[in-house]
């Protein structure tokens, strides 16, 4: 939803503000284990009615599900899952791939990626500043610099859903079930909370089952 706002939000201000210079959309795919089922077309459908290219990226050695057991086989001795402190599946399958995409793409100049971060969703996240410098995308010698951005940092839950509304009320089939998710990310991301946890169980019932496969074989939870 967050990300979706976003969208809507500068793509507006783009258009009345007159800003200059390619705009296109970055996925993240993490895997069909791993994504809501609905995911993939939703975003191919977020872009297509927004009128902007969108570009898909993976983490090049399989899905998350993959890097679970790549861990746990590289060393059994230590939690193999992600973790709030430990939050691989956003730097190697997130972060990673779109770094690589923008170096590969944009070879100078300067780029800007926004991110919708809200200050409000943890306090990791309140303490991210507004603008900074995406050091693994910057490159002095070929004038290229790289800035993350997060344009609904300050904004509430709310102003998301408000902003929704006034471009179409359309949003990811997570957030209209019966007792729709608080956020979305992986189908059962380990920092969600127990409603989101039990959809994610229910409606990606493949998913479910083989993570329950990774905890019973690993011993980990």
């Amino acid at each position: 939803k967050d990300s979706d706002a976003m969208s809507h939000h500068l793509l507006e201000r783009r258009q009345t503000e007159g800003w200059s210079g390619d705009v296109v959309m970055i996925h993240a795919d993490l895997g069909a284990r791993v994504e809501w089922q609905q995911t993939p077309d939703y975003v191919q459908n977020l872009a297509q009615r927004k009128g902007v290219p969108l570009n898909v990226v993976r983490w090049t050695h399989g899905d998350l599900i993959d890097r679970i057991w790549q861990r746990y086989y590289a060393d059994p001795s230590r939690p193999c899952w992600p973790s709030s402190k430990v939050r691989y599946c956003t730097s190697d399958l997130k972060r990673a791939p779109i770094s690589r995409w923008i170096r590969n793409t944009y070879s100078t100049g300067k780029v800007v990626c926004a991110i919708g971060l809200r200050a409000k969703e943890s306090h990791a996240r309140a303490k991210k500043p507004t603008v900074s410098v995406r050091d693994d995308c910057t490159a002095p010698t070929l004038n290229r610099l790289t800035l993350n951005w997060l344009p609904i940092h300050e904004w509430s839950e709310a102003n998301v859903w408000d902003c929704i509304r006034t471009h179409g009320n359309l949003a990811h089939p997570a957030y209209r079930l019966e007792r729709p998710n608080q956020r979305l990310s992986c189908a059962l991301c380990v920092l969600a909370s127990l409603n989101d946890l039990l959809n994610g169980a229910v409606h990606n019932p493949d998913t479910y089952r083989e993570l329950c496969r990774v905890e019973a074989v690993t011993g980990y939870s």
